[in-house]
């Protein structure tokens, strides 16, 4: 009995030695989420937002419960470091608007972004470079067509703002937080892509002439020279940013809790508008009502004047007759011989 045999040694070393592998493993992936979760806190208050600490703190638990659910996912660490890079441009990217409509459209987008990113089958090498292929493919086709569409402008401009866009679409790909840089596209998406892209040149035409505040200038001039390098950048970069929108058209269905706050957001925009409206018809409706009772008042200022001058002129005839009266009287005595024919009453004195 003093002695334990080999067999229960090798069960007693193995149990140990698990216990303590469950231990360490338990006390990594715990600090790993909270060190995640503690890089998001400290990249949010490094912005300001008009969001109150309660919609923050509400904010951060949407991520920290999607990925304690996530725990035994396969790359669990490395979706975590995607996670963490990828949140502080993302955070900045977007407006925070004090309006709770909207910041349950943006809880719903992260926790979106963050379950795809940890449920998703992991792309692999040759999927990431397919995937720049395509987006390379798409921007070119988009830089010819902008140098066909606008010949004013400087192929070099044009080169480099497609280079800027893709650059920031191949760092993304890299750490791909949001489902458009996850998986490669079918041939199809990207001819669809192409093709919308095509059919929104008259939406470029409007672009430039908005940029260049020249709404009466005849598409003819567009072979002239430019004149304006800050606006024909600001046009070839706006006219790029319409692949992103067109690109994201083939992401597949949307979770039910996000169009559900996209419809909110947008009935509460519509409800908004037409309060607005409303009170500016109102506003227009008491406008006049002001304006026809000033009306109102000056015709009865008008008239009142009237009146005052009718009877200021009325006293002065009044008191202008009495003199003409007597006038005609002495004119009529002295017509008559002056007072030698007026029969006067005399006192006979004694």
């Amino acid at each position: 009995m003093q002695y334990i045999s080999i067999d229960l040694r090798i069960v007693i070393i193995i149990t140990v030695y698990s216990i303590i592998a469950f231990g360490i493993t338990n006390y990594e992936n715990p600090d790993k989420v909270e060190q995640t979760i503690e890089i998001i806190k400290e990249y949010m208050s490094r912005s300001p937002t008009p969001w109150p600490e309660e919609w923050k703190r509400e904010y951060v638990k949407t991520i920290h419960s999607i990925i304690d659910s996530y725990k035994d996912v396969t790359h669990f660490d490395l979706r975590l470091q995607i996670l963490r890079k990828c949140f502080a441009p993302y955070w900045e990217s977007f407006n925070k608007i004090s309006e709770r409509y909207f910041f349950e459209l943006h809880c719903a987008r992260i926790r979106w972004y963050t379950e795809h990113l940890m449920e998703s089958e992991f792309p692999t090498d040759a999927e990431r470079q397919k995937l720049r292929n395509q987006y390379n493919d798409i921007w070119n086709c988009a830089a010819d067509s902008l140098l066909k569409q606008f010949p004013f402008l400087d192929p070099n401009t044009v080169e480099q703002a497609k280079a800027d866009d893709l650059n920031l679409c191949y760092r993304k790909i890299e750490a791909p937080l949001m489902p458009v840089y996850l998986k490669p596209m079918s041939e199809e998406q990207v001819a669809q892509i192409k093709q919308s892209w095509n059919n929104l040149r008259y939406i470029r035409i409007d672009l430039w002439r908005r940029l260049n505040d020249s709404s009466k200038t005849p598409v003819e001039n567009l072979d002239a020279p430019s004149s304006n390098a800050k606006y024909d950048y600001q046009l070839i970069k706006e006219s790029l940013s319409q692949l992103l929108e067109l690109v994201w058209t083939i992401v597949p269905q949307r979770p039910d809790y996000y169009l559900s706050a996209i419809k909110n957001r947008d009935n509460e925009l519509k409800r908004c508008f037409q309060s607005k409206s409303m009170a500016r018809s109102d506003q227009q409706l008491l406008e006049k009502e002001c304006s026809r009772q000033l009306l109102q008042i000056e015709h009865i200022s008008f008239i009142l004047a009237a009146l005052l001058e009718t009877m200021s002129y009325n006293d002065g005839l009044d008191s202008i007759r009495p003199l003409e009266k007597s006038l005609l009287e002495q004119q009529g005595r002295s017509a008559k011989g002056g007072g030698a024919y007026e029969v006067g009453t005399f006192s006979t004195e004694k």
